[in-house]
């Protein structure tokens, strides 16, 4: 992160030119499609402005841990096409790429004692 000046308004305006919301937007369409539960309501032309959301969650709780396993999956397991590194991977939270077995049953796995992305088996 730079430096800048906040009250330049023609530094914040450059600045504000080369900002993009793209990652975002592209994590939460992600989230639509991968998970059947999230997907946008479906509507049609005999339904006079109503929507169905036959697949939408009766459990909050549940919404928020599967996102928490995308979110993993995402952080951890998700290869980029480009060069082949995980967002934890371009962190250094990871040395390599987390199974998604891995991730949804960590202690199942037990190696000599500590599992890829540093977490000890067992905690």
């Amino acid at each position: 992160m730079t430096a800048f000046d906040e009250d330049d308004p023609h530094e914040v305006a450059e600045l504000a030119r080369w900002s993009t919301i793209l990652p975002v937007d592209n994590f939460f369409q992600i989230v639509r499609r991968r998970l059947s539960l999230l997907e946008r309501p479906v509507t049609s032309a005999a339904a006079e402005g109503r929507k169905w959301t036959g697949k939408a969650p009766y459990n909050p709780a549940m919404t928020i841990k599967l996102l928490e396993i995308l979110r993993t999956y995402y952080n951890y397991g998700k290869m980029g096409q480009k060069n082949r590194e995980t967002p934890a991977m371009k962190l250094g939270l990871a040395s390599g790429v987390v199974e998604l077995r891995d991730i949804l049953e960590p202690r199942l796995k037990k190696c000599r004692g500590t599992s890829r992305i540093g977490m000890k088996y067992g905690e």
